[in-house]
């Protein structure tokens, strides 16, 4: 094999050098047979080589190399008096790259073109060094060109920082395409990072006019001003010195899992460009993603020429009157289009925002606060602005947070969209699920928006199995087809495949010592050994106050029947249940779970009800003391063996067992797991069986108890063929956000 891709090396089929190595002209040669694969005359090579030296000398220098690469090499290259050729093709990274990229345009990411002969010389071989240059040029081309391709097809599929990454290795080959600096600016910012987008054009820009004394191209001029335009500053990280995210890498990945909601909103926007006003209702439960992919489709709409206008809702309690609309309204206060709207209107619109007077200083004045009946003159100066900006270039207005909106917001809100349906403007709006009172006014508001013929509402769920691991592996750099794949499979039963939970638990894990970073790959390690006892899933403090914000504000009644819930684990529990607990009629058990399952809180599955979340469940048992904590388990193992008809009993007794053993009731737990062991035997689940025998054991009073479990014991193990218990077999109750090294499917750390 051949190396050109940089100094020309001669390597034997493992990938070694050979050794020795021919001379700098032999290996010329030889590179120049493999990449013009046709029969060449001796004068030819004699000149291409040895132009500078007499013709006899020439054709004596070149019989030398012939014989150094046939000593190499064999009769791989022949010849007569008048031709030389190979005899077979030579393989050679160069000329597989030159030959395969048009159909594998993958290639250019993985193969450096632009190190072509690095650092490779030939002494007085002028037409070599020609013909090097010159096919140098054209694999750059060729390079360049796949490198567009991907560049386009990674900013097609969203994944912007890849995307971001090729940009630069097509500037990096070629410093001076206008092409190349587009796409790295664009990419950049729609990666979020408006400001490298800026400085990305400020080192280009720089390069071009001292390169070749000429500005860039219009079209790259106007999609900066685009992305300046967008001054509205994006969310961060948590600080790196604060102690509990100080060892957790950036977490920052593509969008995954969201290319249907992503065709969605592109078909409305579609829409919106050819004039049509559109609404989008982004929904789905606290942690979903709404919001990352609101703010990653209005950078995309700015960067094919909308103006974004963003607000945002408040807690509605405290909220100032129009905070969201004024918000949103101050992005519009340097665009063109604004100056179209009468001064009347404009006047009547500074009455939400002042600072209009400041680039129109002769607005007329206008009289007193408008009354309630007036306020609709208000209502249509902000329309008209609106309409005024619209008319010069499409409008994305984004209100984040919908659900938290003021009365008099809502009532602006449902003006304007009335009054702008035959605009170019996109409304989106986010709105998080559960978080809305059935009467309250940006309720109301939502039910007006999805009634309209030109409202879509897109529904955001959480990632599946599948998803996760795709995230993971992308956070983690992991290169190996299935590493990660036990670990995702984990952190999905945890988190229930809730991006939030799922970054904020990363970012614990890194800040308790449970995963690194490797300094050089990037990619994720684990301790080795550190887990052979297994931990607890840590959670963050992010996510617990996130959800205690949520639980704070529940009424007292609907707290209550959570703790319930929470405290009952996957299963969950039917209204009889609640009922039997909570001293109230099964109806009204229903209906508390119900307001429960409206608040995103609760879901109900087979007409049982289990927290949304395990996380939910966590928070929540982790708030309660443990006197508490036994109480719910001893209500639910009381509640669980009276309501619970007969037949169902068998079914239903590891999971009284288990609230019995830890609300302390040792006589029910004790015959549960008895029946429980009996149930598993059944099902040949002899390890399941043997675990409610060391419950039962554990709970035992009597000796003669004892001694029950004890034959029973013995008993399942001669049943099993086991003259012990094997190694590795589970012992006891399974624990939910344990971890153990097993789960940790990751290189190990050095």
């Amino acid at each position: 094999m051949l190396s050109l891709l940089g100094p020309p090396t001669l390597l034997v089929s493992g990938g070694a050098p050979v050794v020795p190595q021919p001379g700098s002209k032999a290996l010329a040669l030889l590179a120049y047979l493999v990449m013009e694969p046709h029969p060449h005359s001796r004068e030819t090579l004699a000149a291409l080589l040895w132009g500078e030296s007499p013709e006899h000398e020439a054709r004596a220098s070149l019989r030398q190399a012939l014989k150094q690469l046939r000593t190499g090499l064999g009769e791989l290259v022949q010849g007569d008096r008048r031709l030389i050729e190979l005899a077979e093709p030579v393989e050679c990274d160069a000329e597989q790259f030159r030959r395969r990229v048009t159909q594998e345009p993958s290639l250019a990411a993985s193969t450096e073109v632009p190190r072509f002969l690095e650092g490779f010389s030939v002494r007085h071989a002028p037409r070599f060094e020609e013909w090097a240059a010159e096919t140098r040029s054209a694999l750059l081309l060729q390079h360049t060109t796949a490198l567009g391709i991907l560049v386009r097809e990674a900013m097609g599929q969203w994944h912007w920082r890849e995307a971001v990454e090729l940009a630069d290795r097509w500037l990096a080959c070629d410093p001076l395409s206008d092409e190349a600096a587009r796409l790295a600016v664009e990419s950049r910012y729609l990666a979020g990072n408006r400001g490298a987008a800026l400085a990305r054009f400020a080192e280009y820009r720089a390069l071009l006019l001292r390169e070749t004394g000429c500005e860039p191209s219009r079209g790259l001029l106007t999609l900066v001003r685009r992305v300046e335009s967008d001054s509205t500053p994006t969310a961060t990280s948590p600080a790196v010195s604060d102690e509990w995210y100080a060892r957790a890498p950036t977490f920052s990945a593509n969008l995954i899992g969201r290319s249907r909601e992503w065709r969605t909103l592109e078909q409305c926007w579609r829409a919106v460009t050819r004039g049509q006003g559109r609404i989008v209702l982004l929904e789905g439960e606290a942690g979903v993603g709404k919001s990352r992919l609101a703010d990653d489709f209005v950078r995309h709409a700015v960067a094919e020429g909308a103006i974004a206008l963003r607000g945002r809702g408040y807690d509605a309690t405290a909220a100032i009157p129009f905070a969201p609309v004024v918000e949103a309204l101050r992005g519009a206060l340097a665009a063109p289009g604004l100056a179209g709207a009468a001064p009347e209107w404009l006047a009547e619109a500074a009455r939400l925002l002042p600072e209009l007077r400041q680039r129109f200083t002769l607005l007329p004045p206008t009289g007193p606060a408008a009354s309630p009946p007036e306020a609709w003159r208000v209502f249509e100066g902000v329309a008209q602005l609106l309409s005024a900006v619209a008319a010069e270039q499409p409008i994305v207005v984004t209100i984040d947070d919908l659900h938290w909106c003021d009365e008099d917001s809502a009532n602006l809100l449902r003006f304007l969209i009335r009054r702008l349906e035959q605009h170019s403007v996109l409304w989106l709006a986010t709105v998080t699920l559960g978080e809305m009172e059935r009467d309250a006014p940006a309720a109301r508001l939502t039910r007006v928006l999805r009634a309209k013929s030109h409202a879509t509402s897109i529904s955001l769920s959480c990632l599946d199995e599948e998803e996760v691991w795709q995230l993971i592996r992308e956070l983690g750099h992991l290169s190996a087809p299935t590493t990660g794949r036990r670990f995702a499979r984990r952190v999905y039963s945890i988190t229930g495949g809730n991006p939030f939970y799922i970054l904020e638990l990363l970012k614990t894990m890194f800040a308790q010592g449970l995963l690194a970073t490797d300094e050089q790959t990037h990619e994720w390690t684990a301790p080795a050994g550190a887990l052979e006892t297994g931990t607890m899933f840590p959670l963050s403090r992010t996510v617990q106050e996130v959800i205690a914000e949520r639980l704070d504000r529940l009424p007292d009644e609907l707290a209550e029947v959570l703790i319930t819930l929470a405290v009952s684990g996957g299963a969950g529990c039917r209204p009889e249940v609640l009922s039997h607990v909570h001293g109230m009629s099964r109806l009204h058990a229903a209906s508390v779970a119900d307001a429960l399952v409206d608040r995103r809180l609760v879901v109900e599955d087979g007409g049982a009800y289990r927290a949304a979340h395990p996380v939910i469940a966590h928070v929540v048992r982790d708030g309660l003391t443990a006197t508490r904590r036994r109480e719910v388990h001893r209500s639910l193992a009381l509640s669980l063996e009276q309501t619970l008809p007969p037949e169902a009993l068998s079914q239903a007794a590891g999971e009284i067992a288990r609230h019995a053993d830890r609300g302390g009731e040792p006589g029910l737990a004790y015959r549960a797991a008895l029946t429980a062991s009996r149930a598993a035997l059944e099902r040949i689940a002899f390890a399941e069986a043997l675990s409610w025998l060391d419950l039962a054991a554990a709970s035992a009073t009597e000796g003669e108890q004892r001694a029950d479990v004890n034959r029973r014991t013995a008993d399942l193990l001669e049943t099993a063929g086991w003259s012990e218990v094997p190694p590795g077999t589970p012992r006891g109750l399974p624990a939910t956000r344990e971890i153990v090294s097993d789960d940790l499917d990751l290189p190990a750390r050095k």
